[in-house]
């Protein structure tokens, strides 16, 4: 049904992105769980930003990366040296200086961005147990049970189109 009727769905389910987002912002609240019938069938959580490290000075990392001899011949650092370089970086919390794990070698030209902050995405996850998604079954019946008919009425064009009988043919 998502399928076949993405256009009307999607926004639908993207709905509450911007209020969570918002809440997120205000009070640090990074989910929403949703019933049906009052039994869970999943939940959207906002997502975040990681910590990282990215280049603040690209001078000073050009130069450090000369130094190590890891640059392509188009005269710009490897961007395997950067990877890995970012990838072992570290941060003394108490003088801020950041240096590569390995070495222990102070590398210039980084800084550390904090993560936790949104991303301006949501994601929704059906409930699930034992790795089955039991959230999708319960929407489900719930809907067979008519207990989705009033949000249905206020959004028919999520409704099934009646198909012809053998009378309209």
């Amino acid at each position: 049904m998502t399928e076949h009727q993405a256009a009307i769905i999607t926004p639908k389910v993207n709905a509450p992105k911007d209020p969570l987002v918002q809440a997120f912002l205000e009070r640090k609240q990074s989910d929403l769980t949703i019933t049906v019938g009052g039994e869970e069938v999943g939940h959207y959580k906002v997502n975040k930003t990681r910590d990282r490290f990215e280049i603040a000075d690209e001078a000073a990392f050009d130069e450090y990366a000369e130094e190590k001899g890891e640059y392509d011949v188009v005269i710009v650092r490897k961007k395997s040296f950067e990877t890995a370089v970012l990838r072992h970086a570290q941060r003394d919390p108490e003088t801020g200086a950041i240096f590569d794990s390995r070495s222990g070698e102070l590398i210039p030209g980084l800084k550390f961005v904090p993560g936790g902050k949104p991303t301006g995405t949501v994601t929704w996850t059906w409930k699930t147990f034992k790795k089955q998604p039991i959230g999708k079954a319960a929407l489900l019946a719930a809907y067979r049970r008519g207990d989705l008919d009033d949000e249905l009425r206020e959004t028919p064009e999520l409704l099934p189109k009646a198909q012809p009988g053998a009378r309209d043919e």
